[in-house]
């Protein structure tokens, strides 16, 4: 009877620990090291609200306040922004000291697609560093080795899931200027 006791009191330590983990983690000191990656990727500024460990429904991280900021030849105002962005992993990798990435979920992403008055696109240089906006729109995108696929890769996403969102287009182009 009492090693019952013992080892259920054992059990309930574990979980408790468990459980508290979110708590006792702060992600929020690893900013400095993954933001400039992310900023060099998608040749764009980020910002970040909060970032937190998850245990549930998955191992993971969930960043709130994610915002991409737009080119600054299109304006200062966010390209999309995310209520949330959760990022599951894999557990059996992870206890052998590798992160792989099972799940991202981008919850009610706002984005804002722009055709300035020449016909370029503000998309057109995400991804692509020391480039300069088009003067012309170009019919092809030029393939770049950089960029958000880049990063991607390295992530080998197995699901990315949208949940909820907006999507505006401005067309700046015309001679009267719509959106939709």
């Amino acid at each position: 009877m009492k090693i019952a006791i013992g080892l259920l009191i054992v059990v309930v330590l574990v979980v408790g620990v468990i459980l508290a983990l979110p708590f006792l983690i702060d992600l929020n000191k690893y900013q400095d090291q993954y933001k400039p990656l992310i900023e060099d990727a998608l040749n764009r500024k980020v910002q970040l609200q909060d970032i937190r460990l998850t245990l549930w429904p998955r191992i993971g991280a969930r960043v709130t306040g994610f915002a991409v900021l737009d080119d600054p030849a299109f304006g200062s105002s966010p390209f999309t922004s995310l209520t949330s962005l959760d990022v599951g992993v894999k557990l059996m990798p992870l206890l052998s000291g590798k992160v792989e990435v099972e799940d991202i979920t981008l919850r009610d992403p706002v984005i804002t697609v722009i055709k300035n008055k020449n016909g370029v696109l503000n998309v057109s240089t995400i991804g692509r560093t020391g480039v300069a906006v088009p003067v012309t729109p170009s019919r092809a995108p030029i393939p770049s080795i950089e960029g958000p696929l880049k990063i991607l890769a390295l992530l080998a996403v197995d699901r990315v899931s949208i949940a909820g969102g907006k999507l505006t287009y401005r067309d700046l182009s015309a001679p009267k200027p719509t959106e939709y």
